[in-house]
């Protein structure tokens, strides 16, 4: 794995993640999109989402082209003029997943704190951004049924985000806020609780969003925390 990273910057040095596109009223195409030019990004961002709820619903592999066309109420052939195949629907799903966590690595190295306080503006950003329907495909997808050159598109993103928490966790070790610890299976065991919430988070349950992301992160500032001695 890398060492600690000098940018906390979301900018891989072989591929840029897909830019975020505008997000529609409705995940659907058909009718409810109309066709001009101008709503190209519409019409890709509504394959996009309502692939990846087809992905998390059946699953990638047991979900063909032609059931998404159904859903979406257009033609397979349609489809082709957005994508190439399969594979490249889910590698842009996964890209649009790394923009939205972008957010969580910007605020949390442009808030200027300390390593703890940091580390909850990631976590904090990060869970919320993991409730979506892009970043749940991530989790239950993965880069598993993707092409050898897919997926080496999206590695040096992920080895980045993996790189800029254990920088925080040094960064707070250092400044005394992050008592010693493993930072390398602490970053493992910080996103394995993070990515574990795609599996179960319901939008109608009783938790919220930023709800949850606060408690994920008392947890484990709970145990982070330096221990404060009479």
């Amino acid at each position: 794995m890398n060492t600690a990273a000098k940018s906390a910057r979301i900018k891989s040095p072989d591929a840029d993640p897909a830019p975020a596109l505008p997000k529609p009223n409705t995940a659907r195409w058909g009718s409810e999109v109309q066709s001009s030019a101008e709503q190209g990004d519409l019409k890709r961002f509504a394959i996009l989402r309502t692939a990846a709820e087809l992905f998390n619903e059946r699953g990638f592999y047991e979900t063909s082209l032609n059931e998404l066309a159904k859903r979406l109420n257009v033609t397979k052939p349609s489809l082709y003029l957005y994508f190439k195949n399969k594979d490249d629907i889910l590698l842009q799903i996964l890209n649009q997943a790394t923009v939205e966590f972008k957010p969580a690595m910007d605020l949390a190295e442009e808030s200027g704190l300390c390593g703890i306080e940091k580390l909850k503006i990631f976590v904090t950003q990060y869970t919320t951004a993991m409730t979506g329907v892009f970043a749940k495909c991530m989790v239950l997808s993965g880069l598993g049924p993707l092409e050898p050159s897919s997926r080496d598109q999206l590695t040096p993103t992920f080895r980045l985000l993996d790189t800029f928490v254990r920088r925080l966790l040094e960064e707070g070790i250092a400044d005394g806020s992050i008592t010693p610890c493993d930072t390398k299976m602490t970053t493992f065991t910080l996103f394995g609780a993070m990515h574990w919430l795609a599996r179960w988070y319901r939008p109608d349950g009783e938790l919220q969003p930023q709800k949850i992301a606060e408690q994920v992160f008392t947890i484990f500032e709970n145990g982070l925390g330096k221990v404060r001695r009479p």
